[in-house]
């Protein structure tokens, strides 16, 4: 090991970081306060407190959603067509635990809804639930009820629906088809075109030395129902979620952490074409070579742009046992991609988590946790060349303990980064605006 992997690794150790738990990430306390604060999306231009961080992008205001003493899980954010922003997440109170979504826009936020109903509860909190914004105020909500008395490492993973916008949700539907009393967790899911809703997860009914199987399935009438399950790899990292993306034409891709002989674990790909559930076998995004043979907890990131240009972000340790945050894209519908940039270079500090969003005109915001053996918290780097380049860190989260980013970017260039927030005796979900134009 060279001197740059033992900084890292003291690092790992002064930040109790190595594989999260829900016991790490989430301060059990007791009382609950929950406040949904009135949020402004950012004017068109940056205002006078913005903080202009690269050429044509904009941070603005930083906004709570929600703040309580009792758990939380990581949160989700979508954008709906006409810009409103949704964010969704578990918590528990009084040893309950829900789904909650809710819809913000300009103007005071909407009151938060339960998306699941009382006796199908979500298992776990140390992930946030899958969320997808669909056509005419759809909005999809998944997630993972325990099944049987194995607790969280066996469940149902159930999807609910709201065609009010998310003011109400229906009663939901089970998405794996199979009745085993085994794992059917780490999610991912879409909205394609028309009414297809394409969810995507790691399955323990392929059970083998890797862990896990993803699985795949299809809901072609809105999410009423849902279609045979479909087998896309037997041999998954059994812990890091995959990640979807529709492309341009409509094309559903999957990318996940597959693993090789040798518990080598990197990041693959896979298109499902013109309309089917047939995904070939996968293609590597770059040959890292990462040995690890537990559960790292880090799945890649994925999107698109209006030109077909792929967008591919991951987590890797290599084969010399440093942390890295890797990016490429694609122009030739995933046959090769560009070198990997390195999007964390600091030797201080230890990167994880990372989470991408892309605009359609390829702009792309890349936000992830950086951790010290003091501090932890959400820094961001912007392209505005379509991923050849990238700016400087900038931190986007203040001085309480911020971690599990995620982003969203609307078509007319609002951004929204969310996280979780930790500051003794609160828990909270952040929101901080950002803006591409002038």
């Amino acid at each position: 090991m060279n001197d740059r992997s033992k900084a890292f690794a003291v690092l790992r150790i002064l930040s109790r970081e190595i594989v999260p738990t829900a016991a790490d990430s989430i301060r059990r306390n007791v009382g609950s306060i929950v406040m949904v604060a009135s949020l402004v999306c950012p004017a068109l231009g940056p205002a006078a407190d913005d903080v202009l961080i690269r050429d044509g992008f904009a941070l603005g205001e930083t906004q709570v959603v929600t703040e309580m003493r009792e758990e939380l899980s990581p949160p989700a954010i979508e954008f709906n067509t006409e810009g409103a922003l949704h964010a969704a997440w578990f918590e528990r109170r009084q040893g309950t635990s829900s789904l909650v979504v809710s819809r913000i826009e300009k103007g005071p936020a909407s009151a938060s809804v339960r998306a699941n109903p009382l006796d199908m509860p979500p298992g776990a909190l140390h992930q946030a639930p899958g969320l997808a914004i669909g056509r005419q105020g759809r909005v999809y909500a998944t997630w993972t009820t325990p099944k049987g008395d194995h607790g969280s490492f066996a469940g149902d993973l159930m999807l609910a629906r709201s065609t009010d916008g998310g003011t109400t949700f229906e009663s939901p539907i089970v998405v794996n088809d199979d009745a085993q009393l085994i794992g059917h967790s780490f999610e991912t899911i879409a909205a394609g075109p028309g009414d297809n809703v394409y969810v995507g997860w790691l399955d323990d009914r392929h059970k083998n030395k890797s862990g896990a199987g993803v699985l795949f399935a299809r809901s072609s009438d809105a999410g009423k129902t849902i279609e045979a399950n479909v087998t896309v790899d037997g041999m998954a990292c059994p812990c890091c979620r995959p990640a979807s993306a529709i492309g341009p034409d409509g094309d559903i891709w999957l990318s996940w952490r597959k693993t090789f002989e040798g518990n080598i674990r990197d990041i693959v790909l896979a298109r499902a074409q013109n309309g089917t559930l047939a995904f070939p076998p996968p293609v590597l995004v770059h040959e890292d070579g990462w040995v690890f043979s537990a559960c790292p907890h880090r799945g890649p990131s994925l999107g698109f742009d209006k030109s077909g240009r792929l967008y591919v972000a991951w987590y890797t340790e290599g084969t010399d046992e440093t942390p890295r945050l890797m990016f490429a894209t694609s122009d030739d519908e995933g046959k090769t991609f560009s070198a990997p940039i390195l999007l964390h270079t600091a030797e201080n500090s230890l990167p994880d988590q990372l989470r991408m969003a892309v605009h359609p005109n390829g702009m792309v915001v890349a936000v992830w946790e950086e951790i010290t053996g003091v501090r932890k918290r959400v820094v961001t780097r912007i392209s505005t060349d379509r991923g050849k380049t990238f700016g400087k860190v900038q931190a986007v989260s203040g001085q309480a303990k911020a971690q599990n980013p995620t982003a969203a970017i609307h078509e007319n260039g609002t951004v929204a980064i969310g996280w979780n927030e930790h500051e003794w005796p609160h828990n909270r979900v952040v929101v901080r605006w950002g803006r591409f134009g002038r």
